[in-house]
């Protein structure tokens, strides 16, 4: 009889502990990151520290995420079925991680088109950030976390490395057309964003999903930008200043964003006295994709 007291005392404290752990993370943890946002770089400035800001700029939503108090959640065992604000949040810095990754390894970080790509950014991009967000390693081994860890590791590597005697010394090129190149990637990414959120069938319990997932592509795309115009002031210049600063300014208040509840509107009319939180986040979205858009054709000119 004691024996069975003292198991089901220790499952009962098991669960007590599983539950506070749940909660602790659903008072702790939040959906947002702090912006990246570099100083403008002058003239002055080498090809490193150009470098270090653009590396920066890919890795450091996800850097945030994976240093937060309880860490990567779409792999847990447990988060995901409850914690899903933030869970999404999560799932979108590492979905927009991968590309911006790609594109920067390659217009950025070699001279031209047909040259190897540096070894480390290629293993960042398709062996380490490539590896699914869901994969929970035994003892740490094979987990997401590593791997991601691993991937802003060489991309901090990468940009240390360059203008150096090193003999795996980086490259850092950055062209106008470079710049075209990554200005598309976040029309791009600012285009799948809002269409997550122009889903028709999006109701109450599902829209805070869609919303957090754009929130963290939107978190990596906005730090790129910001990286871009720190290290190539032509892009501010030549683009329309008044384009620029409407589009960091949506950035800001997409990075904001954080409804008490989310709620999808009352009918589909749009004329319900609920609030449409989903249409408010695809409004700053769509006029930072705009204003992406009036950049692009400016810089095309």
């Amino acid at each position: 009889m004691d024996k069975l007291k003292l198991s089901q005392y220790s499952i009962g404290a098991v669960v007590g502990l599983i539950l506070l752990w749940v909660v602790a993370i659903g008072l702790i943890s939040s959906p947002h990151s702090k912006p990246f946002k570099p100083e403008t770089l002058g003239p002055d400035a080498n090809d490193q520290q150009r470098a270090i800001v653009m590396a920066k700029g890919v890795t450091y939503a996800l850097d945030q995420e994976l240093s937060s108090f309880f860490g990567f959640l779409p792999n847990d065992l447990i988060a995901p079925w409850f914690i899903d604000n933030t869970t999404n949040y999560q799932r979108g810095v590492i979905f927009a991680t991968r590309p911006a990754s790609d594109i920067i390894a390659k217009e950025v970080a070699r001279f031209g088109n047909r040259d190897t790509i540096d070894q480390r950014l290629a293993d960042a991009t398709s062996r380490y950030f490539s590896y699914s967000e869901n994969a929970w390693g035994f003892l740490f081994v094979y987990d997401a976390e590593g791997k991601y860890y691993q991937g802003i590791k060489n991309w901090a590597n990468w940009a240390s490395s360059v203008g150096t005697n090193a003999k795996n010394a980086g490259i850092y090129n950055l062209k106008s057309d470079d710049a075209y190149s990554i200005i598309k990637y976040c029309m791009a990414m600012t285009d799948y964003a809002l269409g997550m959120l122009n889903d028709n069938n999006l109701g109450h319990f599902s829209a805070d999903n869609n919303i957090y997932f754009a929130k963290g592509i939107c978190a990596v795309t906005g730090n790129l930008f910001r990286a871009l115009l720190a290290v190539d002031s032509t892009v501010s210049e030549r683009g329309g200043l008044e384009n620029v600063q409407e589009a960091l300014k949506r950035f800001d208040y997409i990075e904001e964003f954080d409804p008490l509840y989310i709620t999808a509107g009352g009918n589909t009319v749009g004329d319900a006295m609920m609030p449409n939180h989903v249409a408010a986040l695809a409004r700053h979205i769509d006029i930072a994709n705009n204003r992406l858009a009036d950049i692009l054709s400016a810089i095309a000119r």
